[in-house]
Formats: structure tokens, C-alpha cells, sequence
């Protein structure tokens, strides 16, 4: 089953004192680089980030597959949050290459969804589109009841209800859950249906998805919570996480430039 991927790679970078996370350097390659390696099976890739990350993205490219369309595209506002991020690489995965018109059959069923500030972003992206392939055709099912009330749905906040759809409109993103319990919902797989249907669910009047969390975002789409023996999550917020994955700080730019 093809999937298409979102590699979500904007940021301020605050506590990096504005430094590009995407653009740090481990193991001989750019953050950026492992991320699009990661994501290298895709049908299509949609970066979304600055205009920086051309360079990285334009050198990806040339060795890169000759069917695989490959877009940097940009959330609005700039910095605007992940989840903005996310609607604006579902647009631009519907966009087409090189001006084509979309057609209703061209999204792939799955969306894989990467954050490019992980450090080994390679394993997590394998075994998640592996699990969501493996999954697709399953039912959706109703989430736990607690003792004595009936199952509901979907597992998470929305209900069907909600927002007018049935369960089986609901559509599923397969998020992994690492070792202590959390969410890593930069690191999931997506109906793209689904994904579609949550951002247009999202979006506020005037505002979109600026400053809103992947969780919200979510919370329109069953989350089947699965655990990926053996992958590590970690990432690059701070230089105290950089300097542990042993990732070198830029050097200072002179004084007057």
C-alpha cells in the first residue's frame, strides 16, 4: 500500500537561540536528511519549513526515486505550530507536481506524519507506516468502557456525534506510545481522509490551526495507540538534547554579519 508523508520541519528553534533544528548535523547528514531518508518510500513528500532547507531538500531530490514528487511548502503564519503545519502539507500533497491538476484518486490512503528534529527518525517511520499497513483494512472499534457502561467511540475526546459522523467515517491515525506512556503524535500515521476531514473539522474562522496541538487536531480521528518495541523518540529541543546525541553546536557567526 503507497502512503504519502508530511515532514514537518518549521519551528523557531527558541531555545536553540533561533538555530534551524533541521539543519544541525548528525551522522554526517542534516536532521533533515534522516527525516526524508525516513520517508523515502512515500509517494509524495511535503516538507514544511523555511526556504532554508532548500539546499537539503534540492540535494535529497537529485538521488531520490524518479516518481517521487518532493515539495517544501510553509504553515500560515510562519510558526504558527505543528498542527498548522500538518493542514498545510495535506494541501500541498494535494497540489500535484509541477502545476498538474489534483484528482480525487491521487492522495494515498495513508499520511505518515515526521518531525524532523528526531535524531534517528528512521526506525519509528518503518514501524509505524509498517503497523498502519498491516492494520488499514481492520474495523474501527470501540474504545474500553469503564465497568458497567457500554463501549464508545472513538478512543479519544471527540465523539461521533460531535461532529456528525458515524464511527466508520472516523477514520484512524496509528500514533506510537513511547516508553513512558506518551503520545508521539509527530511520529503517526494517518488515514489521509480522515487527516483531510480533521483539519477542515479544526480550522477556527480567520485563524486555521495557528497555535493548535497535533492533539486537538486529533481529536477528530480515532487514535489506535501502539507500541513499537525498540524505538527511541528522542529529539533535539535543547542543546543539553543536542549534546547528548553528540550533535556539534553551529559555530558563532563573526561580530558585524
Amino acid at each position: 500500500m503507497n502512503f504519502d508523508a508530511i515532514v514537518v520541519a518549521g519551528g523557531r528553534g527558541a531555545r536553540l537561540g533561533g538555530t534551524d533544528k533541521p539543519l544541525l548535523h548528525h551522522g554526517g547528514a542534516t536532521l533533515l536528511d534522516h527525516a526524508l531518508r525516513a520517508t523515502a518510500a512515500a509517494g509524495r513528500i511535503a516538507v514544511v519549513g523555511p526556504t532554508e532547507l532548500n539546499p537539503v531538500i534540492s540535494r535529497y531530490a537529485a538521488d531520490a526515486d524518479a516518481g517521487q514528487v518532493i515539495t517544501l511548502t510553509r504553515e500560515y503564519p510562519a510558526f504558527a505550530g505543528p498542527a498548522a503545519a500538518v493542514a498545510a502539507g495535506i494541501r500541498a500533497l494535494g497540489e500535484g507536481a509541477a502545476g498538474e491538476v489534483p484528482q480525487p484518486g491521487d492522495r494515498a490512503p495513508l499520511t505518515l506524519i515526521l518531525a524532523a528534529d528526531l535524531i534517528a527518525p528512521g526506525p519509528a517511520a518503518a514501524a509505524i507506516v509498517s503497523y498502519a499497513v498491516e492494520h488499514y483494512d481492520d474495523a474501527l472499534t470501540p474504545a474500553p468502557a469503564p465497568p458497567g457502561e457500554p463501549a464508545t467511540a472513538p478512543t479519544n475526546p471527540a465523539e461521533a456525534g460531535d461532529t456528525g459522523l458515524e464511527l466508520a467515517e472516523f477514520g484512524r491515525a496509528w500514533v506510537p506510545v513511547d516508553g513512558q506512556g506518551r503520545l508521539q503524535p509527530l511520529s503517526c500515521v494517518i488515514e489521509t481522509a480522515a487527516l483531510l476531514r480533521a483539519v477542515e473539522a479544526s480550522e477556527r474562522p480567520g485563524e486555521g490551526l495557528a497555535n493548535s496541538s497535533m492533539m486537538r487536531l486529533l481529536a477528530k480521528v480515532q487514535i489506535v495507540r501502539v507500541s513499537l518495541d525498540g524505538v527511541d523518540y528522542a529529539d533535539v529541543d535543547t542543546w543539553e538534547d543536542a549534546d547528548r546525541a553528540g550533535i556539534a553546536r553551529p559555530s558563532p557567526r563573526p561580530k558585524g554579519r
